[in-house]
């Protein structure tokens, strides 16, 4: 059986563990202070790393719209309008010299007739370009020759005026019309339109049940865009718009 040695340390000794105890903490404080400090500055190695990879990443994106060599963005359409016009047409190029593919789209912000805001804030895009196409006669169409342009390709953006000269339709009086006592004003009732008795008085009350036959809203459009013109120096239709490019969720 082993036997319990109880020894007692000298003055000497205790002195010496003390130290020895201190020069150990103070080595340990400053091997912690080592690594935190090496360990943050290889965190912000890494997030220098990484933004700059992105910063790069995103000088890659390249679309330009261009005109006659000048690179454009926002669209101005200013037109004297009137029946069997020579059809208007208008392009603009787009080029992707970037590294991803790319969504086109024209942004309608106003179209104006006689002065006065065709559209509407609620409408959408497709309900803009609906309405350009059957609120009257005159037409405006507008499109890109590809609405995904990948990367290195090219596309462009036309629009088109056409004032169809003669046809035998009927048009939903637009709102931009006041009433005028030489025209003939029809309502209809399924597929026939009847003439309808219409006065200054109640024209706004009918108003949104009404229709012009061709020949009518053609003579007051032609009319009533020569006297805008002579009074304000300014075409009567006036289409302003954004080209849009935005990077293609599809990838590469």
């Amino acid at each position: 059986m082993k036997r319990k040695i109880n020894r007692q340390f000298t003055e000497e000794e205790k002195a010496y563990i003390k130290r020895n105890r201190k020069i150990l903490i103070i080595r340990s404080v400053l091997m912690l202070g080592f690594l935190l400090v090496f360990n943050v500055f290889a965190w912000f190695i890494y997030i220098s790393k990484v933004n700059t990879e992105m910063d790069i990443h995103a000088l890659s994106w390249d679309v330009v719209f261009s005109e006659g060599g000048n690179a454009v963005k926002d669209v101005t359409i200013a037109l004297d309008v009137y029946p069997g016009m020579e059809e208007y047409n208008h392009s603009i190029s787009v080029t992707n010299s970037g590294e991803t593919s790319a969504n086109l789209y024209f942004d309608t912000k106003s179209v104006t007739l006689f002065g006065t805001e065709l559209l509407t804030s609620s409408m959408t895009e497709a309900q803009k370009e609906e309405l350009l196409r059957t609120l009257l006669p005159l037409t405006i169409e507008y499109a890109f020759a590809n609405t995904v342009v990948n990367q290195s390709h090219n596309s462009s953006f036309t629009i088109s005026v056409n004032w169809e000269y003669e046809s035998n339709t009927y048009y939903k009086v637009p709102s931009v019309f006041q009433y005028d006592d030489e025209l003939t004003y029809y309502t209809r009732s399924g597929n026939n339109y009847i003439e309808a008795t219409v006065t200054s008085g109640n024209y706004n009350t009918l108003k949104n049940s009404l229709y012009l036959y061709k020949d009518d809203i053609d003579s007051y459009i032609g009319e009533k865009c020569g006297e805008y013109q002579n009074t304000n120096d300014n075409s009567c239709l006036v289409l302003h718009g954004e080209l849009v490019a935005e990077q293609s969720q599809a990838g590469n």
